[in-house]
């Protein structure tokens, strides 16, 4: 952050020499024009500065630090905007067997598994929203969805996913469980959500009894 603040202090430095020795040129150079510039380049500097403190800080509040997919936060904001749309489809997304995966190789590796999915659900950016709700959590916020072109899309790349723990040589297979909901008159986006997360843990339940 203070490399990028010098370079931005540089820059508008040259700015304000560059224009000064131009004007000069022109011969229109004089201490009304000189203040005129400098009071040019000094608000353009407080807005650079400005803009270099709070995007990071925005960042901070809206993003997940690990995974970088929108938080809860981000959620509740955008939440009376999606209730704008006629319809909207909630995919809700578990991690399968991060708990193993932390208990045998450790946190570190639960974390890089948790990256791995996030960067699997970045597909889903160019319908919707994507969030981190919980530690192995997600759900992907999808406006205006039309139902048959989003569980087609849904399907193909769900069997296109490569298995997220893949290299690790387990006996255990980490991959998504998913379910998915729709909305509907009268009934709020959590009540939704509530939804698409038991459509998840009926996928969990059958995956874990086709395993066993």
């Amino acid at each position: 952050m203070k490399k990028e603040l010098l370079v931005l202090q540089v820059i508008n430095l040259l700015l304000f020499v560059g224009l000064s020795v131009l004007l000069r040129l022109w011969g229109i150079f004089n201490i009304a024009t000189a203040i005129i510039i400098y009071l040019m380049v000094a608000v353009s500097n407080v807005l650079n500065v400005h803009t270099q403190l709070i995007k990071p800080i925005e960042e901070i509040g809206t993003y997940d630090k690990l995974t970088r997919c929108y938080n809860r936060t981000k959620l509740n904001i955008k939440v009376k905007e999606y209730d704008n749309y006629t319809t909207y489809a909630i995919i809700f997304f578990d991690v399968n067997n991060l708990k193993k995966m932390n208990d045998i190789h450790g946190h570190e590796d639960g974390d890089k598994l948790l990256r791995n999915a996030a960067m699997q659900l970045m597909f889903w950016r160019r319908y919707g929203d994507v969030y981190r709700i919980g530690g192995d959590e997600f759900i992907v916020v999808v406006p205006n969805a039309k139902k048959e072109q989003i569980e087609k899309t849904l399907k193909h790349w769900y069997s296109s996913l490569p298995v997220l723990n893949a290299g690790y040589n387990d006996d255990f297979i980490c991959n998504f469980s998913y379910g998915i909901f729709y909305k509907k008159e009268n009934v709020s986006f959590e009540e939704i959500m509530k939804k698409a997360d038991e459509e998840m843990y009926k996928m969990k339940k059958k995956l874990k009894a086709q395993r066993n």
